[in-house]
């Protein structure tokens, strides 16, 4: 599915008087009023609207990317994604799967200083009003709270650039038999996105490891960097630390 023909790119926007940004199911408007300010006016699939304005100025600089799915409808995560595949993978005894599928996304608008150039977030939406969902893993005495997302498997050029990333997942089954794997939890601050201005979006990886322990069947998690993140594309990053070792699925996977 290639939607890059229609909608607005990914990227940097200088904004002198006016600005339209058009995406999935979501409208953007940037107009300068009389007194220099720039209004903002965002509308949804639903004809829910956002209206904010920007102090005086001469032009403004925004960043348009996709970001993390932390931020809808409010932070309450920490980190933690769900994942469930709306088809289980199986994965026999001593193998090992690999499969790409969908990762959620949001997207944000980040305003760039004009002195230095750093960023600061002034808006975050998402295109799938069903990606800002809550899941529990675990049981209500000692689960944990997750952002949640029904996800397919993808194959061939399969593109959804602004509503999923890509993710590769590799699950190595140590066990004397067979298991299907139906959902993923781990978390996500330590992933980066990668993309580029008018095609697909690729997040880190995640390998997976099926193993026994103290008598119930886990799965010991760890993200991997994106294998082609130095290509020509652009990152958003959340987190200095790269390296969180391992998260552990102790609350079922199938």
């Amino acid at each position: 599915m290639d939607m890059t023909d229609k909608f607005s790119d990914y990227g940097k926007y200088v904004i002198s008087e006016k600005l339209d940004l058009e995406l999935p199911k979501t409208q953007i408007h940037f107009s300068r009023k009389q007194d220099g300010r720039l209004s903002y006016h965002r509308i949804d699939s639903t004809n829910n609207e956002i209206k904010k304005s920007l102090s005086p100025s001469d032009s403004t600089e925004i960043e348009l990317c996709p970001v993390l799915p932390l931020h809808l409808p409010a932070k309450k995560t920490h980190d933690l994604i769900f994942l469930r595949l709306e088809e289980s993978i199986f994965v026999e005894k001593n193998s090992t799967a690999n499969f790409l599928i969908q990762f959620p996304i949001e997207i944000g608008i980040f305003i760039l200083n004009s002195e230095d150039k750093s960023k600061e977030l002034f808006d975050c939406f998402t295109c799938e009003p069903m990606h800002s969902r809550y899941a529990l893993y675990g049981t209500p005495e000692n689960g944990s709270l997750c952002m949640y997302s029904k996800v397919k498997l993808l194959e061939g050029d399969e593109s959804f650039p602004y509503i999923y990333a890509k993710m590769r997942v590799e699950l190595k089954n140590n066990l004397s038999h067979g298991v299907s794997v139906g959902k993923l939890v781990f978390p996500i601050t330590s992933h980066t996105i990668y993309y580029s201005d008018n095609s697909e979006v690729h997040i880190d990886d995640i390998k997976g490891t099926i193993r026994e322990d103290t008598n119930k069947e886990i799965i010991k998690i760890k993200k991997v960097d994106y294998d082609k993140k130095d290509k020509d594309l652009q990152h958003v990053i959340y987190s200095e630390n790269q390296d969180i070792g391992t998260f552990v699925m102790d609350k079922g996977f199938s």
